[in-house]
């Protein structure tokens, strides 16, 4: 890439400055694709724990359900065994 670079400042006669705002326009055009490829690594990663935490959400919603039954039994077989 570099080379491509170079290679095209010097045969089209830009000069040592044009050469420089070419190597600055390389660099910040592979940092922004660099940026972008982290990014959606990123997001890859939150999109798995929003997933897992959902999950563990549901899971903790079906265990408070069966918790609240277990009261609710318990309160009726404590309440008939008091009569």
């Amino acid at each position: 890439m570099w080379d491509s670079l170079f290679g095209y400042g010097m045969q089209s006669g830009v000069g040592i400055f044009g050469l420089l705002f070419i190597v600055l326009l390389g660099t910040a055009v592979w940092g922004v694709r660099w940026v972008m490829a982290m990014n959606n690594e990123r997001e890859k990663r939150y999109i798995s724990v929003i997933e897992q935490q959902s999950e563990s959400l549901r899971e903790l919603n079906e265990i408070q359900k069966d918790v609240q039954e277990i009261k609710e039994d318990l309160k009726e077989y404590l309440y008939k065994k008091r009569d």
